[in-house]
């Protein structure tokens, strides 16, 4: 994906535009191509299906998350504030894609299942990110060095978990401040329990 051309990233771009405007499943590849100034068959020899062109803007946006992350691993913070900004960067992300797709739980789900391997490898990730700031925050003396083994996993899975339950209230296939303020505020309190549990 680094190594992606200019008329590439600008096909991504219009395509990230109309998918956050319009949704998936409204949004149609000749759309895309007049965006760009193209022929449909032309969008067809870089992205062969719209599925293709989704998976490819979703990739982009889960790598521009990862970079955002590696970046607090060279900053002079604590590892409870990376992992605090690890949590505020993860929610500014799932908006993103929320919004990349104006979801519903449904269309979470369909969009998952389309796209499993792409999202599998993006937990693996995640888990790998967190991984690393738990460990330096054991390395440091900050955390417990007798944390249970799947913390990693409970603590990603928790965050999920909250990101759904506001999903399941989103009205019109977007999400609103409200809800938005309401994820934020659950997510931040269960940082910070979740930092206290593990604290030396």
């Amino acid at each position: 994906m680094n190594d992606i051309s200019p008329k590439e990233n600008d096909i991504l771009e219009a395509a990230r535009n109309r998918f956050a405007h319009y949704g998936f499943s409204k949004v149609t590849m000749e759309e895309i191509a007049q965006d760009v100034g193209m022929g449909k068959a032309s969008l067809y020899y870089y992205f062969p299906t719209k599925e293709d062109l989704f998976k490819a803007v979703i990739n982009k946006e889960q790598n521009l998350f990862a970079g955002e992350i590696e970046k607090l691993f060279y900053r002079k913070i604590t590892a409870e504030n990376k992992l605090r900004n690890y949590v505020k960067k993860r929610l500014e992300y799932f908006h993103e894609l929320v919004n990349l797709s104006t979801l519903n739980v449904n269309t979470l789900v369909d969009i998952k299942l389309m796209f499993k391997e792409l999202f599998e490898d993006f937990e693996q990730k995640e888990l790998d990110l967190i991984q690393r700031i738990l460990d330096e925050g054991k390395k440091n003396g900050e955390f417990d060095l007798k944390m249970h083994r799947d913390t990693t996993k409970i603590f990603l899975h928790l965050l999920q978990g909250l990101r759904l339950r506001i999903i399941k209230f989103i009205k019109d296939n977007r999400m609103e401040k409200e809800n938005y303020d309401e994820l934020k505020e659950e997510m931040s309190g269960f940082v910070e329990i979740f930092i206290k549990g593990i604290r030396v």
